[in-house]
């Protein structure tokens, strides 16, 4: 598989990937639809899986939570708790349960089939897709699902960052949607969804297994010819996200019932580089959380050393989230709840050796604070991450769908020429930007025992006290 994986790297880095190429050959359908299939003859089987730029990302303040019903009334079973027309197809066809779903980038779904059931497996889709109009079913399913994530501590709390951390189109981000925008779906509005965003210009299919890929290709184009061509929706691109996402430094602190007493969380979180929209940092970022995630390396040794209280280095985690509109960075740790040690102060204190320090002297001379020689082994660990997780063809599918809809599979497949490329240079202007140029909000969770003894001083320092009744946009 990897031999298939590097010609196929070659191939896009000459500009020759098409039907005839060894391993990826992509194609564009007459109505539009993308197609990439990967061969892979170690194995009978075919993983099929076909993305929409829609979701998360295509909502607006009244639409949020729809895509998720519009996806219950296209592949999940009736109010009536009578199967679906395409989970009976599926079944039928030996493959593997259907998975997937609506995510803040797309909506992606995939099944895995015996190579030999390639027609029917395409067939499956076309009728998923492109056949009856959109009905609405499962209202209460959603409902309740909605009522669910108002009183989870981890819904709660992740609805109040996102909130904070994108405020100008918070409902992006909001999956399941509120209660009033559920009951407001109707059969005419669902269909009007699916006109608009499921349409072939905005949807991708990938096949990857023992295939031929021009007979995929011409397999595809029966069974989806009479899925008609529609305008692409991006066309009239979105506004995006703001950056900085916050105006000022921001500072909240949420009672979490799922933390023990004695235990707290602190959490410095910025709006982060967009892979489409800015891939040299996004690629930078990649690099400095491998860098800063690292146990032994020098940023969680500071932050140890310079915070007593702290849960060791293990308890720190940076990391970059990539989004295709709503990416950030984040910097956290677990500390024990002192009551001599004010929690606010241990907030604020942490917040500055991570950005006023550590973060600092990272942009003044990256290969200085991490060493050229750490800088090349984070690349390794980057590479054999992603060797590792694309070494079958249902991980190297499941990479190219996922970099669809976050960028674009041409990133995909230069990501090992794109890391080579990123060094100390390149670290440093990403920290400036997304770091030094950038406004953070902070979070502390704790306990509500620990939090009732320090409601006064939190308040006092200006710490926002969140809640289930105004954690979610749609509460006001």
């Amino acid at each position: 598989m990897k031999k298939l994986l590097l010609a196929s790297l070659l191939a896009a880095a000459l500009g020759t990937i098409g039907a005839d190429a060894e391993g990826l050959a992509r194609y564009a359908l007459s109505n539009g639809l993308e197609l990439y299939v990967l061969r892979d003859a170690s194995t009978p089987l075919a993983r099929m899986q076909l993305a929409f730029k829609a979701g998360g990302i295509a909502q607006s303040a009244e639409t949020a939570g729809r895509f998720r019903l519009l996806e219950r009334s296209l592949l999940r079973q009736s109010d009536q708790g009578l199967p679906s027309p395409v989970a009976v197809s599926l079944a039928g066809l030996g493959a593997t349960a259907l998975d997937g779903g609506t995510y803040a980038d797309g909506m992606s779904y995939w099944f895995t089939i015996p190579s030999s059931l390639l027609a029917q497996g395409l067939g499956f889709w076309a009728t998923a897709f492109a056949g009856s109009a959109a009905q609405v079913v499962e209202v209460e399913a959603a409902i309740g699902e909605s009522l669910a994530a108002a009183s989870d501590p981890a819904a709660i709390f992740r609805a109040a960052l996102d909130k904070r951390l994108f405020p100008k189109y918070p409902w992006r981000l909001d999956l399941l949607g509120s209660e009033q925008t559920l009951r407001g779906a109707t059969a005419p509005s669902l269909e009007a969804l699916r006109s608009l965003w499921l349409v072939p210009a905005n949807a991708a299919l990938f096949v990857g297994g023992d295939v031929d890929p021009e007979t995929v290709r011409a397999e595809a184009e029966r069974a989806f010819s009479k899925w008609k061509a529609a305008p692409d929706p991006w066309n009239k691109p979105l506004a995006p996200q703001a950056k900085p996402g916050v105006a000022r430094p921001t500072w909240i602190v949420y009672p979490d019932p799922s933390l023990p007493e004695g235990l707290g969380a602190v959490e410095a979180r910025y709006r982060g580089p967009d892979p489409a929209a800015d891939p040299a940092a996004s690629m930078a970022a990649r690099l400095w959380s491998a860098l800063a995630a690292d146990p032994a390396g020098r940023f969680k040794a500071a932050l140890t050393k310079d915070l007593p209280g702290l849960q060791g280095a293990g308890s720190i985690a940076a990391a970059y989230v990539a989004r295709r509109d709503s990416s950030y960075l984040a910097v956290g740790a677990y500390f024990v709840v002192d009551p001599a040690s004010p929690s606010a102060d241990r907030a604020r204190l942490f917040k500055e050796r991570v950005r006023g320090f550590e973060l600092t002297a990272m942009k003044a001379d990256p290969a200085r604070y991490f060493g050229p020689a750490e800088i090349e082994a984070a690349k390794a660990r980057l590479l054999r991450e992603r060797e590792a997780a694309t070494d079958d063809a249902e991980g190297a599918i499941a990479a190219l769908a996922e970099d669809w809809l976050v960028s674009s599979v041409d990133q995909n497949l230069g990501f090992a020429a794109a890391l080579a490329k990123t060094g100390a240079a390149e670290l440093a202007a990403f920290l400036d930007s997304y770091f030094m140029k950038n406004l953070e909000v902070v979070s502390l969770r704790m306990n509500p025992v620990d939090h009732e003894r320090e409601r006064k001083s939190l308040a006092n320092s200006g710490f926002e006290l969140v809640t289930a009744s105004n954690a979610f946009w749609w509460k006001k």
